[in-house]
């Protein structure tokens, strides 16, 4: 089967790690796969290197890129065409908002007018949600925009896969896409060298990080806010944060940690390679987002046996709470105890401070979390577990191929 993926950018981040283990991983034998790529922005690091010396063709488009750019983008999805028309493909997968409205506009101008308008030679459409963008992302009228370019597409493509259940369930709920052409497939990391470090021994200061793009739909301001909110108590505990990323806001959040006097308790790291050493120096990890798909770093944190603290948005309950949980409302400036962390409302300086304060003091909750949660997600999000069931999926849909979508 020759399959297409289409990926708006390999920055650092889930779904390029999501869309290189699904390139170099498949087996070789019976898929083929080209991964067209566009441009990351400079602060957003490369994972280029995933994908290099693999099965996979890598073909760069250096128009594709983020940002909204209506001429690039006209070229991008000419580009994207003529290479449908070389590939021929079967299957085209599509990866982030921007390279999956391009690459499914151009895969049904390829089914309309190319190869895939014969018989048997339809290419077949799925487009993966590792998030969206149609909410904390853009301003009100254009969110509803793009939520009607999305409901289009939706119905003009045959797989909608979502990477948690609950990022399945706002799509349908904004109308985007039917129930029976979803599917929920879980992200995929490769862990195994995270299980390998040791538990977190309880020394003290209390280490604590974050671990992402410095953007702001990432909040890590609330990070900064909620170590000073704690740092003003007169009987504040020992911590010391990290805080390890790249981004545009990274020089905004440096000014505002000098403002908060945080700047001889908090560091940072800028992108750090080495992932072992970077989960190996904390005790604590959290994630501060407004909106989230499945975020990779609370997964390797979790498999680095690191108790975590996350605000409770998008697809992060399903990671903390996998056998499900109470869904009532967080009470402001507190938290609640999900079975493998502690969650948060977002935004909430002093709900991220209190849960702090409570892992800071109890290194048994520390050390039950970490353990739970190591032993949770290296089943649930394994790379093997991806592959298996993403060659199940592809196999499934071998009989649309040449059909015709209602």
């Amino acid at each position: 089967m020759r399959v297409l993926r289409v990926l708006t950018r390999l920055n650092i981040g889930g779904p390029a790690i999501h869309a290189a283990l699904l390139s170099t991983r498949l087996d070789p034998a019976r898929f083929a796969t080209w991964l067209v790529v566009g441009e990351p922005e400079a602060t957003e690091g490369d994972l280029s290197a995933l994908v290099r010396d693999s099965p996979a063709r890598l073909i760069h488009l250096r128009t594709l890129k983020r940002p909204i750019r209506p001429w690039a983008d006209l070229v991008s999805l000419i580009r994207l065409i003529r290479i449908l028309w070389d590939v021929r493909p079967q299957l085209i997968h599509t990866h982030m908002a921007k390279a999956g409205a391009l690459g499914r506009l151009a895969g049904l101008i390829y089914n309309r007018f190319g190869d895939g308008r014969r018989p048997g030679q339809r290419a077949v459409l799925i487009h993966i949600f590792h998030g969206h963008v149609l909410d904390g992302y853009f301003p009100g009228w254009l969110s509803q925009v793009f939520v009607m370019i999305e409901r289009w597409l939706a119905r003009h493509t045959d797989v909608l896969i979502a990477v948690s259940g609950a990022i399945r369930d706002e799509l349908l709920q904004k109308g985007v896409g039917r129930h029976d052409r979803w599917r929920v497939v879980p992200l995929g990391v490769d862990l195994s060298g995270l299980v390998q470090l040791p538990f977190p021994q309880g020394t003290s200061p209390l280490r604590v990080g974050v671990v992402g793009r410095l953007v702001p739909i990432k909040n890590t301001s609330l990070f900064l806010q909620a170590f000073a909110s704690l740092a003003r108590e007169p009987s504040s505990p020992a911590m010391r944060g990290v805080v390890v990323g790249n981004g545009p806001l990274r020089e905004t959040l440096e000014r505002e940690a000098r403002r908060l006097g945080l700047e001889q308790v908090v560091h940072f790291t800028g992108w750090q390679r080495d992932l072992r050493a970077v989960y190996e120096d904390l005790d604590v990890a959290c994630l501060t987002s407004w909106n989230e798909g499945t975020p990779v770093s609370l997964i390797e944190a979790m498999a680095a046996g690191r108790a975590v603290v996350a605000t409770d948005v998008g697809g992060v309950r399903d990671v903390l709470e996998p056998e499900g949980g109470s869904n009532g409302p967080i009470q402001p400036g507190g938290f609640r105890r999900a079975a493998l962390g502690l969650l948060v409302r977002p935004g909430d300086v002093e709900g991220l401070a209190e849960a702090l304060r409570v892992m800071a003091a109890d290194s048994a909750l520390r050390a039950r979390i970490g353990q739970a949660a190591r032993a949770s997600v290296t089943q649930r999000f394994s790379a093997e577990r991806l592959i298996r069931e993403m060659t199940q999926l592809y196999d499934s849909l071998r009989p649309l191929e040449g059909t015709q979508r209602a």
